[in-house]
């Protein structure tokens, strides 16, 4: 890799590391007001918060779907069929969204008698919500695949942003409850998706000659979901487990705050796997070596050993960061390294996964995919045993647990890394979009000064 092109991965890294760090901040301080709405009203606020987690799932790799398609874009033809390919999608997640917001029209006393929803515009709010959330992630991944990382990093900031600043007049002025929260958060994602329509208009915005092809685009889609898939889900399965197996919320609550630092650690070193993904997917387009994979394990390495350096030294420094009014949380200060240290093979097997995806060796997603439930079949295998001991070390059990499976994964993942398969991205359904400025792509060197 160049020194130019060196200098312009770790500026825009930097980026969005500081991006996401921002925005995650003023996403945590939006509860830390939430709770002044009370006991009850800030669980329905969690609980639909939570809804919309699990109504994102099969949207989670949008973003890596179209940050592959507009980083492999070399001609007008290809910016053509990402046009065709934006469009299509957006119109039929739309008509998507109208069917289950019918449904959710039609169930809303249930509805909220089963969430505990005392007035129904939360719901409501949650429906908008959930339309944002199928589009935004469209646009990051355009940006992204665009090298536009400048734009990609106020979209991380303006969520958060305009969430936090709008609950802290909803709430602490007017004394708003859940569906004021609610509408807060539907704010925040409406500044979002402007501020993202404005930076990808002549993507969406031009009528394209071309046909778009579902079943293409589905065969890419589909094993990208399910790679990623396996992240995800090595990063839920432990907690699941451990709210099953053990009866004491008290003790449960510790393992969650211990395994929260884990994964602020993660968020935290993810944004440098973003980048890399653009790139990677951009050097083989247009068939070029980069050096961005060695960059982005190199970072990811050297941090996350020093985090767990410092969890080591320091284990409740992170507690008292997170938990600053609540020093009850302080006692799960002895899980904090091995969370810190375990999470390490898996934020490493993050970076590993997205590089195979850039390259479209899909034939790791099949490995890939055994890992997650060899790893919950051997949770369940411990559970008699674990519930005899002493929860903490029962909980040391689980981590270790974790350590391990993420250890597989990264080995999995490794490997494919080293022994290359077949790198498909010309298929023109699949292929990315021009510049967001509406330019034929040129080469990465000539737009590394506008990238951030």
């Amino acid at each position: 890799m160049s020194v130019k092109k060196e200098s312009g991965f770790l500026r825009q890294s930097s980026w969005m590391v500081i991006a996401t760090f921002a925005g995650g901040m003023m996403m945590a301080m939006v509860h830390t007001v939430a709770r002044k709405m009370g006991a009850e009203e800030y669980s329905t606020f969690v609980t639909l918060l939570r809804l919309l987690i699990i109504m994102g799932i099969p949207m989670v790799a949008l973003q890596t779907i179209f940050a592959r398609q507009a980083a492999a874009v070399t001609n007008e033809v290809q910016q053509r069929h990402l046009t065709a390919t934006v469009r299509a999608i957006m119109q039929g997640s739309f008509l998507m969204w109208l069917v289950c917001t019918a449904v959710v029209l039609a169930a809303t006393r249930p509805l909220s008698h089963l969430l505990k929803v005392s007035n129904p515009w939360a719901l409501y709010f949650t429906l908008i919500i959930a339309l944002a959330g199928l589009w935004i992630p469209m646009a990051k991944g355009v940006l992204q695949g665009q090298h536009h990382f400048f734009g990609l990093g106020w979209l991380q900031i303006s969520d958060g942003a305009g969430r936090f600043g709008l609950m802290l007049l909803v709430v602490l002025c007017f004394g708003g409850k859940a569906a004021a929260a609610m509408f807060a958060v539907v704010v925040g994602q409406i500044i979002t998706i402007c501020i993202a329509a404005w930076l990808t208009h002549p993507v969406w915005s031009v009528r394209p000659a071309v046909r778009f092809g579902w079943k293409g685009w589905l065969g890419e889609a589909m094993p990208l979901t399910l790679g990623l898939g396996t992240v995800l889900l090595m990063s839920s399965i432990d907690m699941l487990f451990v709210q099953g197996l053990f009866t004491d919320t008290r003790q449960t609550a510790l393992y969650g705050g211990a395994m929260l630092t884990g994964f602020a650690i993660i968020q935290f070193i993810a944004p440098v796997a973003l980048v890399m993904f653009a790139r990677v997917v951009k050097s083989v387009a247009h068939s070029e070596v980069g050096g961005s994979l060695g960059l982005t394990l190199w970072a990811t390495i050297l941090f996350g050993a020093l985090a767990g350096i410092g969890c080591t030294i320091l284990p409740k420094l992170p507690l008292r960061l997170m938990y600053f009014s609540n020093p009850e949380m302080w006692q799960a200060a002895p899980l904090v390294p091995w969370f810190a240290w375990a999470l390490l093979p898996l934020t490493v097997a993050n970076v590993l996964v997205q590089n195979i995806l850039a390259q479209g060796r899909f034939k790791a997603v099949l490995w890939l995919m055994l890992v997650p439930p060899a790893y919950m079949a051997a949770l369940c295998l411990q559970a008699p045993g674990l519930v005899r001991l002493s929860p903490f070390d029962a909980f040391i059990r689980v981590i270790q647990t974790l350590g391990v499976a993420s250890t597989v994964l990264c080995l999995i993942a490794a490997w494919f890394s080293r022994h290359p398969g077949a790198v498909t991205v010309s298929d023109p359904v699949l292929e990315p979009a021009p510049s967001v400025f509406g330019r034929a792509s040129s080469p990465p060197e000539q737009k590394e000064g506008a990238s951030i």
